[in-house]
C-alpha cells in the first residue's frame, strides 16, 4: 500500500511538471502564430493574451493518468476509459472552438454526444438521499453534466478564477475518495488538480495565458463526471448534494444568467456583461480582490463538504442543504449590493452588447 501512495505521488508531481513545462512552449507558439484571446466588449482583460493553456494541463493529465491507470486493475481501466474518451471529445472540439468560434448549437451537440458516452457506460447519479432515482437517473445526470460544463465555461472570465475553483473542488473530491479507499478515483482527481496548478503558475493575475474554451469545458466535464462514481459506502447518500456544493459558484452564476436572459427575452447563448465577476468589479473590487472573496467562499463550501461527511448520512443531508443555502444567500447579497452601488454612484450597467 505504501508503494502505491509513493507511485501516486510521483504521477501527481509528473502531472504538475509536464503542465508547467508545456506552458512556456505554448505561449511561444501562440505569440508566433497570433493565437490570442482577442479583446471585445465582454472581456475584462486588455492586450493580446495566448488562449491555449488548456492544451498544457489536459496533455499533462492525459499522460500522467494513463500511466497511473496502467498500474490499476483492468476493471479500473475499463471503468474510466469512456470518461477519458468523452473528456477528450470535449477538449478537441474546445480547441476547434477557440480557433473557429463554433456555433452554439454545434457546441451543445458535441457536449450531448460526450455526455451520452459517459451516461450509457453506466456512470450516473443513482440516488438523492434515500430516494432511488431509477429511470430519472438518466435525465438528471444528463442535465447535471451539460449544466456544469457550461457553468465552468461561463465562470472563466477572470485570471485564475476557473482554474482555482476547479482545483479546490478536485482536491476535495480526491480527499473524499481517498477516505473512502477509492484510490483510482482519488488519483484521477489529484492528478488533474496538479496539472491545473501547473497552469495556474502562468494564469495568476496578471495572466500570461488563458485556458481557453478547451480547458474550461474539459474542467467542467471532469468536475461533473468524477462525483458520479460511487464512494462505496454511506457517502453515496449525499453524493449529489456534495457535487452541487463543490460546483455551487459556477452553477449559481449560470442560473442567474439563464434567469437574466430569459427575463430580457434573449437566448441563453447570448453573452452579456453581468456575471458574478463583472458585478464584483463594478462594486470596486480588483481582480485579486474578487478572487480572494470567491476563493474564500469556495474554501468554505469545501469545508462544508467535509462536515457533511463527518455528520453522517441524515444529519449531513441537512448540513448540505444549509451549505447550498449559504451559497444562494451570497449571490442574493451580491446582486442587491451591486444594484445599490450602481444606483448610488450612477453607474450604468450595460448588460447587453454587440458580440462583434
Amino acid at each position: 500500500m505504501g508503494g502505491g501512495y509513493i507511485n501516486l505521488l510521483l504521477y501527481i508531481i509528473s502531472s504538475f511538471a509536464i503542465s508547467a513545462t508545456l506552458i512556456p512552449l505554448i505561449i511561444f507558439l501562440c505569440r508566433k502564430y497570433g493565437w490570442y484571446d482577442h479583446v471585445n466588449s465582454r472581456k475584462v482583460h486588455t492586450g493580446q493574451i495566448p488562449r491555449l493553456g488548456g492544451v498544457a494541463f489536459v496533455t499533462a493529465f492525459a499522460v500522467s493518468v494513463c500511466l497511473f491507470l496502467s498500474t490499476q486493475s483492468n476493471l479500473a481501466i475499463e471503468t474510466f476509459l469512456p470518461i477519458i474518451v468523452a473528456g477528450l471529445i470535449i477538449f478537441v472540439f474546445g480547441i476547434v472552438d477557440d480557433f473557429g468560434d463554433l456555433r452554439a448549437k454545434l457546441k451543445f451537440l458535441i457536449q450531448v454526444v460526450a455526455t451520452f458516452i459517459m451516461i450509457f457506460s453506466g456512470t450516473r447519479f443513482t440516488q438523492i438521499g434515500s430516494w432511488q432515482l431509477g429511470i430519472l437517473s438518466y435525465p438528471i445526470t444528463f442535465c447535471w453534466v451539460i449544466g456544469v460544463i457550461n457553468a465552468y465555461n461561463l465562470i472563466d472570465g477572470v485570471d485564475a478564477l476557473c482554474g482555482t475553483l476547479s482545483t479546490l473542488s478536485l482536491i476535495t473530491l480526491g480527499t473524499l475518495y481517498f477516505l473512502a479507499q477509492r484510490m483510482d478515483i482519488a488519483g484521477i482527481s489529484f492528478i488533474l488538480a496538479a496539472a491545473v496548478v501547473g497552469f495556474l503558475l502562468y494564469n495568476k493575475p496578471r495572466a500570461r495565458i488563458f485556458m481557453g474554451d478547451n480547458g474550461s469545458q474539459f474542467l467542467g466535464f471532469m468536475v461533473a463526471a468524477i462525483p458520479l462514481f460511487p464512494f462505496g459506502n454511506s457517502f453515496d447518500y449525499n453524493r449529489i448534494l456534495i457535487a452541487i456544493i463543490l460546483a455551487a459558484i459556477p452553477i449559481l452564476d449560470t442560473v442567474a444568467a439563464i434567469w437574466r436572459r430569459t427575463r430580457e427575452g434573449r437566448s441563453f447563448f447570448s453573452p452579456d456583461k453581468a456575471h458574478l465577476h463583472h458585478k464584483l468589479m463594478n462594486m470596486g473590487y480588483s481582480t485579486r480582490g474578487l478572487l480572494g472573496i470567491l476563493i474564500t467562499l469556495q474554501l468554505g463550501l469545501c469545508g462544508f463538504v467535509l462536515i457533511v461527511i463527518w455528520c453522517g448520512p441524515v444529519r449531513g443531508f441537512f448540513v448540505a442543504l444549509g451549505a447550498i443555502a449559504v451559497a444562494c444567500a451570497f449571490f442574493v447579497v451580491i446582486h442587491y449590493t451591486h444594484r445599490s452601488v450602481c444606483k448610488k454612484h450612477n453607474i450604468i450597467v450595460n448588460e447587453k452588447f454587440d458580440q462583434g
